[in-house]
């Protein structure tokens, strides 16, 4: 079995970590299914079949913590392991180009896209992985970019994070070019966690995957782009976005909750579709989903709490609860000194531009319980005394409530405060034991 594709992943999975439904895939429905799930705190997840097709999609595979932490490996030691596996192994009739269609032959109103909710503009790609190069170093990039299906080779592309992708279509278009890039569907959750993962520019973001994957990533090259992709992906369609070619793209269900036009209204021309035989298609349910927020927030948690700890020892534990869609952290702490809680939760803003609200919290606090973060901010906290904010500062210009991608940061401290004699009351570890005993699966 090949470790490096989405087939592996799923077989290992235990029968109690996957839905299988059968019915022909249709607008909104892997959304609906997803959604009602979550309503009952179940994140398993979901495969489609169609009866008749014999289409396979899977999604909801990113909504789970464990989930998540059994496919990839060595996150703190990310950089030194990726220096240790640099470069890629070199595929030769790689399983993604079984087939390939070029020139007439491409088209994208076959793949088995979706409308997800009623307020966005169109079908959308969302669980691509974008593949592009710096033009100057000739890096590798991996990153997420909604795109929307306008014709059989042409997709509206959003560049609006700002980021490495939009730094290398605007260089490529200084120089005069259309910005070749690989679109990568159905492929080993690492590659997935690196796509999501803010690396360092020095880095290839390939050789990051291989540190997540404990092995060299096993690449091949594209048949009319100047890159090259992972060999065992489902598909992979190839193109350029163009330099000097614009058009509407969006609204779309971001991960706020909310449908947004906010968009570079970049264009995607799409030049090969390549597909393994059989293809999986995998599906990344956008919207207010745990994948959706789990997938990007999963290696910053584990980031951001390593880099608390460093400052402050005492930090036990960190969550990016979902409700916060990026912007809210709860952070737990042992025996706070006067006013560390506020200079940690100042320390958590300079390290991520994306968070607007700190929780700080007692060690006996669970973090990942908001129900107990509350209550420690009904008991521990007065909102004169521990609540500092600090305005004007930069943001995620997705917030909906924020204006020119600026904020105002908020920290709650809800440790308990000096001279606080409020006694938490406890039972027996024994009592608890034989409670659920007795209840068995009532």
């Amino acid at each position: 079995m090949e470790k490096q594709d989405i087939r592996s992943v799923l077989d290992a999975l235990p029968e109690d970590e996957i839905v299988r439904l059968t019915a022909e895939k249709e607008d909104y429905l892997l959304t609906a299914v997803v959604e009602e799930l979550e309503r009952r705190r179940r994140f398993p997840v979901v495969e489609l079949r169609g009866p008749e097709s014999g289409r396979r999609t899977v999604a909801n595979l990113f909504a789970d913590r464990a989930r998540l932490g059994r496919t990839i490996s060595n996150v703190l030691e990310v950089e030194e392991k990726a220096r240790a596996l640099a470069g890629p192994e070199w595929v030769e009739n790689a399983p993604v180009y079984a087939r390939c269609d070029t020139g007439d032959k491409v088209n994208a109103e076959e793949l088995p896209l979706s409308r997800h909710y009623r307020e966005d503009a169109g079908r959308y790609i969302t669980s691509g992985i974008v593949v592009a190069r710096d033009p100057d170093t000739g890096r590798y990039n991996l990153s997420f970019h909604r795109m929307q299906l306008k014709g059989r080779d042409t997709f509206g592309i959003s560049l609006h994070s700002r980021g490495d992708l939009w730094r290398y279509w605007n260089r490529a278009r200084e120089l005069g070019k259309d910005l070749e890039i690989a679109v990568v569907i159905g492929v080993h959750p690492a590659y997935y966690l690196t796509a999501g993962t803010r690396i360092a520019p020095d880095f290839d973001d390939y050789d990051y995957a291989a540190a997540y994957l404990d092995e060299k990533v096993k690449l091949t090259r594209c048949r009319t782009v100047d890159l090259a992709v992972p060999a065992h992906a489902e598909y992979v369609l190839e193109g350029v976005i163009r330099a000097e070619e614009f058009g509407d793209e969006g609204p779309f269900g971001e991960y706020t909750g909310y449908g947004t036009s906010r968009s570079t209204r970049n264009v995607f021309h799409v030049t090969a579709i390549a597909r393994r035989e059989d293809p999986i298609y995998l599906e990344l349910v956008p919207g207010f989903s745990m994948e959706h927020l789990l997938l990007s927030q999963y290696t910053r948690e584990i980031i951001l709490l390593d880099q608390a700890r460093r400052s402050f020892p005492g930090v036990r534990k960190l969550n990016l609860p979902k409700n916060g869609c990026h912007f809210h952290a709860y952070v737990s702490i042992k025996d706070p000194q006067p006013g560390e809680a506020r200079q940690l939760a100042m320390l958590l803003f300079g390290l991520d531009r994306y968070l607007k609200l700190v929780v700080v919290v007692d060690e006996d606090i669970d973090v990942f319980d908001e129900e107990a973060v509350l209550w420690a901010c009904a008991t521990r906290m007065q909102a004169d005394r521990d609540v500092y904010i600090v305005p004007g500062v930069i943001c995620n210009a997705l917030d909906p409530s924020s204006k020119d991608g600026v904020a105002a940061k908020m920290c709650i401290d809800a440790t308990r405060p000096a001279g606080f004699d409020g006694r938490r009351i406890t039972l027996p570890e024994e009592s608890r034991r034989r409670a659920a005993e007795l209840l068995g699966d009532i």
